[in-house]
């Protein structure tokens, strides 16, 4: 029977959602967590940050790795190592008596959730043709990063002295029919291309650039802001990360495909994932910060008032299906890069007295731009390039994502808790989302502009059968370059034949 199931598109589904989701909600649900953590592991609240900081770095370092081993083994046993590795760090974690087991469980979750979601996804996409595309995307956007909107709810909930345990053997649970799920579900699939080598030296500077940012802004808590303690690892690693991305787009067969993810519209898609993924982190910490600081609000009161944004995420998903087969799908980042910006300029109306009202209607905003700007933005990535790079460029583009996303968090945050009013200091930081937001939003509409990008419907059947982009992709800028041939041809010119002209 196992046999007969393997490659049915429902359990491919179930394995994408199962293998993502339990860790995004974790990724969310820290921060009311964080003391009651602290008290059970009698672990101070910094290295605690440290723990999801580096969890974090191993997601962003998974997705990497992932990339590099599908090119030249099967993906069959990799994917049930990845949730085998994935149900054992969630026991350790679970069962933890001290920082050290938890650190190391959080870490093995991160890393194994990177490899699973580049295992599993391009899978799902590539292997049941265009008639399910839509549908797809509807339901992976839940996946990729939809699931981090249950968080607040789910944190406050497990708030508790033993709640927090059974939240991690829950977890655990998951992971154990992911395992079961895979083994049942996930078919034998051939390597993806025997003819990328081993590129260590990318997979060496991703883990140092991962590991420094993380490292940096995670015990920046407990140091200063003018430290070289802080500055010293972040600055290397943002510019280990600047080499890695240099390194890989003069490397003749690189691991990550920088050369066709320089063009406008993986661009776009990528500056829109990374801006809002990283609004969106941001937002939500500080309105938990302002209900446990100044509404004085308890940790599932708190929760409670999130209830709003995994429902504004659904319209969201839906839209994305409904669009994903049209021409007005890169506009659909746009109206979530809105969404985003209206949100926080809502969170600006929180008074020093305390009030919530306004929360679930910021927090349903930030729902449906979470879903309309992250997962369509890696699409819109992907779409730019050829399915047979899909996995590779995935992994670029999450790495890129993940170090913004969960780097600019903690500084906000910090700037915000160095402020003598808790209120004062949550309003500065709305404001600095707020900024971010903004130029996200400008950034989207910019960089096609001066691109020369004219919307179109993707070709979607030459994407998935021909190894062609779905979608046209113009030279990033071309309109502010002297010289350099007009977006119109590199619209109406197909991609391989300007490879070819070249």
């Amino acid at each position: 029977m196992s046999t007969r199931l393997r490659g049915s598109y429902a359990l491919a589904v179930l394995i994408v959602l199962l293998g993502l989701c339990p860790d995004l909600v974790l990724s969310t649900s820290f921060l009311p967590l964080s003391t009651v953590l602290s008290g059970a592991l009698g672990a101070s609240l910094a290295w605690l940050q440290v723990a999801n900081g580096l969890s974090n770095a191993a997601f962003a370092v998974g997705v990497v790795v992932a990339a590099q081993l599908a090119q030249r083994h099967r993906q069959r046993p990799l994917f049930l190592g990845y949730a085998a590795t994935f149900m054992g760090g969630s026991v350790l974690a679970a069962a933890a008596w001290s920082t050290a087991p938890f650190l190391v469980g959080r870490v093995l979750q991160g890393g194994a959730t990177g490899m699973m979601m580049i295992s599993a996804l391009p899978p799902l996409i590539t292997q049941f043709g265009v008639g399910r595309l839509a549908l797809t995307a509807g339901i992976v956007d839940i996946g990729l990063f939809g699931a981090t909107t249950l968080g607040p709810l789910v944190g406050g909930i497990a708030a508790g002295p033993w709640s927090w345990r059974a939240l991690m053997w829950a977890i655990a649970a998951l992971g154990a029919l992911t395992l079961v799920t895979a083994y049942a579900g996930y078919p034998e699939l051939d390597p993806v291309d025997r003819d990328v080598q081993l590129d260590g030296s990318a997979l060496a500077l991703t883990a140092t650039a991962a590991v420094l940012v993380f490292l940096s802004t995670s015990w920046l808590s407990s140091t200063s802001w003018s430290s070289w303690r802080f500055w010293a690892p972040f600055v290397l690693g943002l510019g280990t990360l600047a080499a890695l991305v240099v390194h890989q787009r003069r490397r003749p067969g690189a691991l990550m495909p920088v050369g066709p993810l320089s063009t406008q519209l993986p661009v776009t898609g990528t500056l829109v994932a990374m801006v809002a993924g990283a609004t969106f982190v941001t937002a939500v910490e500080l309105v938990q910060l302002y209900l446990a600081d100044v509404a004085g609000s308890s940790p599932s009161s708190a929760g409670a008032l999130f209830w709003s944004m995994p429902v504004g995420l659904v319209p969201a998903a839906v839209l994305f299906g409904v669009l994903f087969t049209t021409r007005y799908l890169p506009y659909l980042v746009n109206l979530g890069l809105l969404a985003l910006v209206g949100g926080c300029a809502a969170l600006l109306l929180l008074s020093a007295s305390g009030t919530t009202t306004v929360v679930p209607w910021a927090a349903a905003l930030l729902g449906f731009g979470a879903g309309a700007t992250v997962a369509p933005g890696l699409f819109l990535a992907g779409l730019g390039v050829s399915s047979q790079l899909l996995g590779r460029a995935f992994a670029l583009v999450q790495l890129l994502r993940l170090v913004a996303t969960y780097s600019v968090g903690p500084v906000v945050l910090y700037l915000s808790q160095r402020q003598s009013a808790p209120y004062d200091g949550v309003r500065i930081g709305i404001w600095v989302t707020l900024a971010l937001s903004v130029g996200g939003l400008l950034a989207s509409l910019v960089v096609p502009a001066v691109s020369g990008a004219r919307p179109h419907t993707p070709d979607l059947e030459g994407w998935l059968e021909r190894g062609e982009r779905a979608l046209a992709s113009p030279v990033t800028a071309v309109h502010l370059r002297p010289g350099t041939e007009d977006a119109e041809a590199h619209h109406l010119v197909p991609s391989v034949l300007r490879r070819r002209r070249r």
